[in-house]
């Protein structure tokens, strides 16, 4: 299999993470010419990353990678036996992507000083506090997002939370987790298999920051 990925796209880090706890082994490459590249395109028509080739299947999307790796690697598995949490855990997954990455995304233009607007800033902030309320509503945190084992759904968040704390640090508006978020974030911050993958996402994190703070 071929993954095609770029280090700062928390949308990849989210596969990575399932790739590292199914411990799947896969050809990282970079999109040729970029994504969104005519080149790139002919490979995969969206141009966007995450990409997953699996011989003459070619799909794009993060969760549609997640839930295919799921149902081809079924070992450990990442979503529950019992169908009702399954659905809960794809509604958290589903909340990632609809509700909270998006407010992420919305602020990467401004961490270069020059395009920043705090009133911007503040009101996504405000806004994701909102999201991440509801998600401690909606999640389990026992201790991971949907109960006691890591899901899909902790793949998603792991990484933006991670994103979004370092960009609100950077423009001097801290993001404030409550206790259970905190608790939830060292937690799958230590497991001993989403740990090193998380690491590196940081320093591809830090190193895009440090280049957006000098723009």
């Amino acid at each position: 299999m071929i993954f095609y990925t770029v280090p700062v796209s928390n949308y990849c880090a989210k596969v990575e993470l399932v790739l590292a706890l199914k411990g799947i082994d896969v050809d990282h490459r970079a999109p040729l010419g970029g994504y969104g590249s005519e080149n790139y395109r002919a490979i995969v028509p969206t141009g966007t990353v995450p990409a997953l080739v699996d011989d003459d299947l070619v799909i794009s999307e993060s969760e549609t990678i997640n839930e295919y790796l799921e149902e081809r690697f079924p070992e450990p598995a990442l979503l529950p036996r019992n169908m009702k949490d399954r659905a809960t855990t794809r509604m958290l997954s589903r909340f990632h992507d609809l509700k909270v990455e998006p407010l992420i995304r919305a602020l990467f233009k401004h961490m270069a000083p020059s395009q920043r607007q705090d009133h911007v800033i503040e009101a996504n902030l405000q806004e994701l506090n909102q999201q991440l309320n509801m998600l401690e509503k909606m999640g389990r945190f026992a201790p991971y997002i949907a109960g006691d084992k890591v899901s899909l759904a902790d793949c998603g968040f792991a990484p933006t939370i991670l994103l979004a704390a370092k960009m609100f640090e950077v423009v001097d508006h801290p993001l404030i987790l409550s206790q259970k978020m905190m608790a939830w974030r060292e937690q799958i911050s230590q497991h001993p298999i989403a740990k090193p993958v998380l690491e590196k996402y940081t320093l591809a994190v830090e190193d895009w920051l440090r280049n957006k703070l000098s723009s």
